[in-house]
């Protein structure tokens, strides 16, 4: 490398094979803001419009758009070639397993190093068409192929043929300064609630993994020992699967207190307003939105549904639970209702996760990466 290539800004090629909100678009979307703030130039390739160009445009950032339909797009990498060239691209991250394969193979006939993120249970489906060829793809093409939880690093390790000498562990990060302060939105004021009302939130768009049905059982219960406790639920709504949650509290001999408030900006808001933060997913990831809760000061519940384990310290940040245990739940809730437990737990909690899972800290692991990488 000349003395002119090394002075030149690096260049870094960012893919995600996702438009809307979720936890890995979260994460995609808050370490360009950060990247953005130093040296490093960044180009943005979505497949669409959507949530994530939003928070991109909103960042100062262009993206690009390129559609990427299919197993294995042979034009999409072809654009991506092309992009690659003309914008002197140096290093290339992607994100989520359709963009980390077709990283790799970018990277494989550029010969540019390129760092694969997988972020959870989506990224090793066993549906996964062509499972096995994609992740040998991702594992000869990828110079680093980061988990964002142990449990995924293991479950990577046992279910695909990834060369274990590239896996590296990054925590995702959360910035503590959006969870300080109080926000304009009211919530128990516009759900028609009373100022004392015990609000239960949980957080993530309803997909099957979320276990929503155990929240459903568990409102129902908790409504024959009291009629104080809402549960609130924020996230896109599968219609599918959001019919047979209606349906489930329409069996109900009274009519459990839910609000399904669909898709929000205002997550920091709301969370800040709960008085318990309840994650009943039956798999789970790393949980962006339990680390989200421990920084706002809310107490959380989580199942032991995988990455929760690594968050929570059970009874000391948290209360961990057994999945698919809707009893587990509303005793749960029920042992939160004394202010010293609640104290204890909340003060532990938001001193781990500013510590363990704040976005400087995931931002400082990936600076590292590039730096090993590109210098």
């Amino acid at each position: 490398m000349n003395g002119q290539e090394s002075a030149r800004q690096k260049t870094v090629l960012h893919l995600i094979d996702t438009t809307g909100p979720g936890g890995a678009e979260t994460v995609f979307t808050s370490l360009l803001k950060e990247l953005a703030k130093t040296n490093i130039r960044n180009v943005v390739v979505l497949r669409g419009e959507g949530w994530v160009a939003e928070r991109v445009r909103a960042i100062g950032l262009t993206p690009r758009f390129i559609d990427s339909k299919g197993s294995f797009n042979l034009q999409y990498i072809k654009a991506l070639r092309k992009l690659l060239v003309d914008e002197q691209v140096d290093l290339i991250h992607a994100h989520l397993l359709g963009s980390n394969v077709y990283g790799a193979l970018l990277a494989l006939l550029s010969r540019k190093p390129m760092i694969a993120t997988f972020h959870g249970a989506v990224d090793v489906a066993a549906k996964e068409r062509f499972l096995r060829a994609k992740f040998m793809l991702v594992g000869w093409g990828a110079s680093r192929i980061v988990c964002v939880s142990k449990r995924l690093e293991k479950e990577l390790i046992a279910r695909s043929n990834l060369p274990e000498k590239k896996l590296k562990l990054i925590y995702n990060g959360v910035d503590p300064a959006h969870f300080q302060g109080s926000g304009p939105t009211d919530l128990r004021a516009e759900l028609g609630l009373s100022p004392d009302a015990n609000l239960v939130v949980s957080i993530g768009n309803i997909r099957p993994a979320k276990g929503y049905e155990f929240l459903v059982d568990a409102a129902v219960k908790m409504l024959e020992l009291e009629d104080n406790t809402h549960f609130v639920v924020v996230g896109h709504q599968r219609e599918a699967l959001f019919r047979e949650l209606l349906h489930q509290m329409s069996k109900a001999p009274k009519p459990p207190k839910i609000h399904w408030l669909g898709f929000r900006e205002d997550v920091a808001d709301i969370l800040r307003q709960a008085n318990v933060f309840l994650l009943p997913s039956t798999s789970e990831g790393f949980s962006i939105s339990t680390v989200e809760a421990m920084m706002a000061g809310i107490p959380v519940i989580a199942t032991r549904s995988g990455g929760p384990e690594e968050i929570i310290s059970n009874e000391e940040t948290g209360f961990l639970i057994p999945t698919q245990d809707s009893s587990a739940i509303v005793n749960a809730i029920r042992a939160l209702g004394t202010a010293d437990t609640r104290n204890r737990v909340v003060e532990q909690a938001r001193q781990v996760a500013e510590e363990k899972f704040s976005l400087p800290s995931m931002l400082n692991e990936y600076r590292g990466l590039y730096q090993q990488l590109i210098g």
